[in-house]
């Protein structure tokens, strides 16, 4: 049985952009916190954990433009130089980029697709209860009718 809304599983509104929010906030309050001793070494640890949370609770879509925010927030207050949108991003730089947005990507399609199939199944166990139920109520009123005749 194909199910169409499976894709409806995390609640709609805007609850999810904002609990992404404060989890970037978060996230760079902490990174902020470590600078020092992180220095321009994984700027984006505290993101890729934040957009991999929201994916969690709150799907794909949200996940993906938190890491849309988190990409220029990371790379401006926490990568050489500091504080700037240097145009010549280095070959160290990219490589960051495409790791952290790719195991983020990843990550938030596939627990996306866990949740699809897990609502899914519950929809389908609701479906069979109900089957079954009208299957025995359908047998109650033969049985009922046959006594009848």
């Amino acid at each position: 049985m194909k199910i169409r809304n499976s894709r409806c599983w995390s609640k709609a509104g805007p609850e999810r952009y904002l609990a992404g929010i404060a989890g970037v906030c978060i996230a760079f309050a902490l990174r902020y916190v470590l600078h020092p001793v992180l220095h321009d070494d994984i700027p984006m640890l505290f993101f890729a954990i934040n957009c991999i949370v929201i994916a969690f609770f709150y799907g794909f879509w949200p996940s993906f433009w938190m890491l849309v925010v988190s990409i220029p927030i990371a790379f401006y207050f926490f990568v050489e130089p500091f504080k700037t949108f240097d145009p010549g991003l280095d070959k160290t730089d990219v490589f960051t980029l495409v790791v952290y947005s790719t195991l983020v990507g990843l990550a938030a399609v596939m627990l996306e697709l866990l949740h699809r199939e897990k609502y899914k199944s519950a929809l389908l166990v609701l479906v069979s209860d109900t089957r079954y139920r009208l299957l025995v109520e359908a047998d109650e009123d033969r049985r009922v009718a046959l006594k009848h005749k």
